[in-house]
């Protein structure tokens, strides 16, 4: 894919934003559709081929999502939430598009590590579909700094329902997953060129004066990268079992877990639209000193992203057997049991992400390093004792233990910025 930096660019005439309302009801349809169809992904897969291809599918995923959570350094919350304007759009974008080259060079060498299983060419594919997807990424920021997620979600709703629609037909025809996956890129690096990077943002963006100094891109990096190794160790906290299962078990157990897990999306959907739509706001709240409003609001998310949790994990518990029987193979279904735990785990994670959100908003990046850091080290020991033992059950139980560190440690960072405005 070519990532050549066009002019640079600054603001023209914004579109008129639209009301939280409004927003989250265009960022909860955009979301629902790509998360569903994301799950259709897997579900394509599992009734189309064996479980240990599904298991070559999501450690190609596992591998190749922590190296592009670190390039693309996470610019879309900082531009979300640059209200200032400290830095032009073009320092975004040309740091975005540098940052997916040094990403892809860097899965390209798990490709070849990987080669001699015959997974390496997936996990080529997958930085394919990786770099394309965050090329995208740096103008949804600058929408969502506009308040414009309507844009972002139509673009959601193409992607996903396109790049499955592909990769089924492909899948169908082939039984290749190569093949299959090479054409859901073709997809998105249409949808780039065509929509995301032209009729979005047209009337949004126009030509600068003077050129990019290296120097801005240099103080953008310093600015973003603390959020970068966040966005890398928080797909590590949750990847760190798919490692092991692969390891100790086997790609398929590593199929059906992903499977189990990719059930969950659901509630991330909702956590992602909300989250997404009120960082802005949140940030402005902030930066304007009004705290009550800002505690209250982040309480609310808080106690949303548990009650989400619960309610998925109730569900499971009551027909989980029935609901993997249907969606995927019998061999999934006898694992009712680690869905139900994944759900109940992803309540504790989405409460977590909603403080996450709340500290981004109050632009704290550093502070969130070390927070990360605890959940790996907390999963991958977790994991390493549990997963032997238990199987998916302890990969499960080491998900849930990271996501119950992640969420206290947040609590107090969030906690220790407000007193320091205070």
């Amino acid at each position: 894919m070519s990532c050549v930096v066009s002019s640079p660019a600054v603001v023209s005439k914004p579109a008129e934003a639209l009301s939280i309302r409004g927003n989250f009801g265009w960022t909860a349809a955009g979301n629902a559709v790509n998360a569903a169809c994301q799950w259709g992904t897997i579900s394509v897969l599992a009734k189309l081929a064996s479980s240990d291809l599904v298991g070559q599918y999501a450690l190609a995923v596992a591998i190749a999502t922590p190296v592009f959570m670190l390039a693309q350094l996470n610019l879309r919350s900082v531009l979300a939430t640059d209200v200032t304007g400290s830095h032009a759009f073009r320092d975004y974008r040309r740091l975005r598009f540098l940052s997916i080259l040094a990403g892809f060079a860097a899965t390209l060498v798990f490709a070849w590590a990987n080669g001699s299983k015959g997974e390496g060419w997936i996990i080529a594919a997958m930085g394919l579909i990786q770099s394309a997807e965050w090329a995208s990424d740096i103008y949804f920021g600058w929408l969502q700094l506009h308040e414009r997620m309507d844009r972002i979600a139509i673009s959601l709703i193409i992607r996903g329902i396109g790049a499955l629609a592909a990769l089924a037909f492909v899948m169908f025809l082939t039984r290749n997953l190569l093949l299959a996956v090479a054409a859901a890129f073709l997809v998105r690096v249409i949808l780039y060129a065509v929509y995301d990077s032209g009729i979005a943002v047209r009337g949004m963006i126009e030509p600068a004066a003077g050129k990019p100094r290296w120097a801005d891109q240099w103080l953008l990096l310093r600015t973003a990268l603390p959020l970068g190794l966040v966005m890398m160790a928080l797909s590590l906290s949750s990847n760190v079992p798919r490692y092991f299962i692969a390891d100790r078990m086997s790609n398929s157990a590593l199929g059906i877990f992903a499977a189990l897990a990719s059930l969950t999306s659901a509630g991330g959907m909702v956590v992602n639209a909300l989250g997404q739509t009120v960082t802005p706001r949140l940030a402005r709240l902030f930066a304007a000193g009004d705290f009550i409003a800002f505690r209250r609001m982040t309480a609310r998310l808080v106690w949303l992203g548990l009650a989400i949790g619960a309610s998925g994990a109730a569900l499971a518990l009551i027909a989980g057997r029935r609901i993997l029987l249907l969606l995927f193979r019998p061999e999934y279904a006898d694992q009712a049991n680690v869905l139900a735990l994944l759900s109940g785990a992803a309540g504790i994670g989405f409460a977590a992400q909603f403080a996450g959100y709340a500290i981004t908003a109050a632009r704290r990046f550093r502070e969130q390093v070390p927070i990360q850091a605890a959940a790996i080290a907390v999963s991958a020991a977790a994991a390493y004792l549990l997963i032997p033992r238990i199987g998916l059950t302890g990969a499960a139980l080491s998900i849930a233990a990271s996501y119950v560190a992640q969420a206290a440690a947040s609590w107090q960072v969030l906690r220790s910025a407000l007193e320091a405005r205070q």
